[in-house]
């Protein structure tokens, strides 16, 4: 099946408005609780959307579909994006979420997740993104920011604009 972007940002919005309203004392900065806790409990809302559509959500999935080397010791490679042209090397990259078919291609979304108040890696997650657009052929790739107050949180499709 294919989407549209507004199908998907209606997933997205309908994902957000579910965490609000059944998880909001864990996106409190008071809080205070890691990334990775709150990134899980959207994935659990947003996977409700994709049900019956053969797309799977998963949480710093980094499985290839192709075998990308070894290291050293005979440890298979996982997903790796090359950042040269920003000035960094290549390296292991894990997605906050990603919505996909597993052992193929179909690559539909991926989405890195910030905390108002955490975003200090903002724009690498930019970068990541425009990568896994570019590299990995994902379909689409936002950058969500959540804040304390709903109305703040921020909804942005990539490919971005990197200075």
């Amino acid at each position: 099946m294919s989407y549209s972007r507004e199908q998907i940002e209606e997933k997205i919005r309908l994902t957000i408005d579910e965490l609000y309203e059944k998880d909001s004392e864990i996106i409190f900065e008071t809080y205070n609780l890691h990334e990775r806790s709150i990134t899980h409990r959207f994935a659990l809302y947003l996977e409700k959307h994709f049900a019956n559509q053969d797309y799977v959500v998963d949480v710093e999935y980094n499985r290839m579909l192709n075998n990308y080397g070894e290291d050293i010791i005979g440890n298979e490679i996982g997903k790796r994006l090359d950042f040269e042209k920003y000035g960094k090397k290549a390296s292991a990259v894990y997605p906050d979420v990603i919505v996909h078919k597993r052992n193929t291609t179909d690559n539909l979304l991926e989405i890195e997740m910030k905390m108002q108040w955490k975003n200090s890696k903002k724009e690498f997650d930019l970068i990541k993104i425009n990568e896994y657009i570019s590299q990995l052929d994902y379909q689409f790739g936002v950058y969500l920011e959540l804040a304390e107050n709903r109305n703040e949180c921020q909804v942005n499709f990539g490919p971005f604009e990197i200075n």
